[in-house]
């Protein structure tokens, strides 16, 4: 079970979106509640630089705190759970990154603020930072419009899941995650696992070699897709025994893993899609080109668990 989430905001409603999910989650599984803002001095000086006056930057500070008391006052009345307040200083990213391992939270949710697919200037610039280094999962939100208001107390954090895995024990890291959160214990669910095709060889061409055509091979492809079925059935089986909802299962055959799952999750009406990253330290791709696809195609919010390569 998740026993902290840390909920970065700014003062944006649209950062809020983030925190009424993560506020059900926190119900569903008795955890706190740690909503943190990074305060940087608004008021720029003439000289570019910004202005310095202490009894302006306190007044200032003071107006962000209490917008976090009230925040958090209006969680632990509707929810029922425990919720902090934290004012960080520094890099966005930075300091988010740094205060989830300080207090040991076990997920961060955060909004992505994007309306279709995810807005990139946001996104690059905190999210996609903040996810590619976070030491725990993190679910980035889709902030639109209406999804920014507060959602009946009842409602469960999401209600159709999407879990996309490619029979990989590193893939099947999401799995945990969703297992820990106990989000499947109250959304169904759907494990997906994209087929690539398999291309038929071509023969003849002695300079080139075996020479792959650009038509599939039917049958090697079908053994494929029927391994696959065979592996989301066992899938679907360990989640069930673990108190989740039995989810269903489905194969997609593409050439392109990334559009296929967001295909998939456009198809079955996905709230959240569920993926692990394969990260490779501080490179660009760090989320791999697959995850980076459907970050940037899906309009459903997405649970990233980052797995060393």
């Amino acid at each position: 079970m998740l026993r902290k989430i840390l909920v970065p905001v700014d003062n944006s409603r649209l950062s809020e979106a983030a925190l009424w999910k993560a506020a059900a989650l926190a119900r569903t599984n008795g955890a706190t509640v740690r909503v943190a803002l990074v305060y940087q001095p608004p008021f720029p000086a003439f000289d570019g630089g910004h202005v310095l006056d202490a009894d302006l930057l306190a007044s200032d500070r003071a107006q962000y705190m209490k917008r976090l008391h009230d925040l958090a006052g209006e969680v632990r009345r509707r929810f029922g759970c425990h919720c902090e307040v934290a004012m960080l200083a520094g890099d966005p990213a930075t300091a988010i990154v740094r205060h989830a391992d300080e207090q040991d939270a076990d997920l961060i949710v955060m909004s992505t603020h994007g309306r279709t697919g995810v807005n990139r200037a946001w996104f690059g610039s905190v999210a996609d930072a903040t996810a590619r280094h976070s030491p725990v999962p993190v679910i980035l939100v889709r902030a639109c419009g209406n999804e920014a208001a507060s959602p009946s107390d009842a409602d469960p954090a999401f209600r159709r899941v999407l879990i996309a895995l490619d029979g990989s024990e590193a893939a099947e890291g999401v799995l945990r995650t969703l297992e820990q959160s106990r989000i499947l214990e109250q959304a169904a669910a759907r494990a997906v696992e994209v087929v690539l095709p398999v291309p038929l060889p071509l023969v003849g061409f002695p300079e080139a070699g075996l020479v792959a055509s650009m038509t599939p091979d039917v049958d090697a492809t079908a053994q494929l897709e029927k391994a696959a079925a065979a592996y989301l059935n066992g899938i679907a089986c360990r989640l069930s025994l673990t108190g989740a909802r039995r989810p269903d299962t489905k194969t997609w055959v593409s050439a392109s893993a990334g559009p296929a799952i967001v295909a998939a999750a456009q198809d079955w009406n996905a709230d959240l899609v569920a993926i692990t990253s394969h990260g490779r330290g501080a490179t660009r791709l760090v989320m791999g080109s697959v995850a980076d696809k459907v970050l940037r195609g899906t309009t459903a919010s997405v649970l990233l668990v980052r797995t060393p390569v």
